[in-house]
């Protein structure tokens, strides 16, 4: 096995960068590639990986990972499997893993870049170490008619509680021609179309909406007032796709300007208010 297909594999083994001794020995093997395969360290992605997710440390002669370095194209298989990866690590089960990541790709496969894998780190995981949510909690039904039900979900992750709440109000719409499923404690959800596409998917009109907390201004106001309260709308057609509409209050999503952050960008006029 050569250092790259060592490097792969413990990325792929779910949880290493929590392990103590995978941190170590990916280390070790980080060090055996940049001597002997990698070409290019600043733009290496195995690179980049060992030293933000790893903790891994260069030898002073390694120039750091370029900032300015063209993005590493990595597959959606890979960027999925590395999710569920991160979700079984923190302990969600397997079903339940395998949707948060499903729902988290399709942004990205969307072009969504702010609800995608960008988020995967500072809304889900970060939020599970400071215990703001859990990891999993089972979703207790409350309420319950023929088209209507109240489920709790117990402040687990909202990308399971969302596709569960969704599939219970198909289930309703096919048996009684409507169903409407609310859910309390739950937490981010990821991008609304994904369920209103569920529903357009199997045969039915489709609507999903979320409150949020105060973060956006009202016009000519500057204190954070209003939620974005994402709203969106699902429609089967006889095209090869249906109609979904996505919309919020805001000019622009938080996880993009949490991007921009990141790459040292400045915001586009009129997108932000700093008070």
């Amino acid at each position: 096995m050569t250092a790259k297909e060592e490097l792969i594999a413990i990325i792929s083994t779910a949880g290493s960068f929590n392990d103590p001794s995978s941190r170590s020995r990916f280390q070790e093997v980080l060090l055996s590639y940049l001597q002997d395969e990698c070409k290019d360290p600043s733009q290496d992605p195995l690179v980049k990986v060992g030293t933000t997710m790893y903790g891994a440390k260069l030898p002073s002669s390694t120039p750091p990972p370029s900032s300015s370095a063209p993005p590493a194209i990595i597959s959606f298989e890979f960027m999925t499997a590395f999710m569920k990866d991160v979700f079984l690590s923190y302990g969600v089960p397997e079903k339940e893993a395998t949707i948060c990541a499903d729902v988290l790709i399709e942004s990205d496969k969307r072009g969504i870049d702010s609800h995608g894998i960008g988020r995967l780190k500072p809304i889900y995981c970060d939020r599970i170490d400071k215990g703001i949510l859990h990891p999993y909690k089972p979703i207790d039904i409350l309420k319950e008619t023929d088209t209507t039900a109240m489920v709790d979900g117990n402040l687990g992750l909202g990308l399971y509680i969302g596709p569960h709440c969704m599939n219970i109000a198909i289930e309703k719409a096919k048996k009684h021609g409507v169903g409407f499923v609310v859910a309390k404690n739950s937490t981010h959800y990821g991008i609304a179309g994904y369920y209103a596409t569920m529903a357009s998917d199997a045969g039915c009109i489709g609507f999903t909406g979320t409150n949020a907390r105060p973060s956006i201004a009202p016009t000519f106001g500057v204190e954070p007032m209003l939620g974005t309260n994402p709203l969106c709308f699902g429609i089967p057609s006889d095209d090869d796709f249906p109609f979904v509409i996505d919309c919020a209050t805001s000019v622009n999503q938080r996880g993009k300007i949490e991007r921009y952050a990141r790459e040292g960008k400045e915001t586009p006029k009129g997108c932000v208010i700093d008070n």
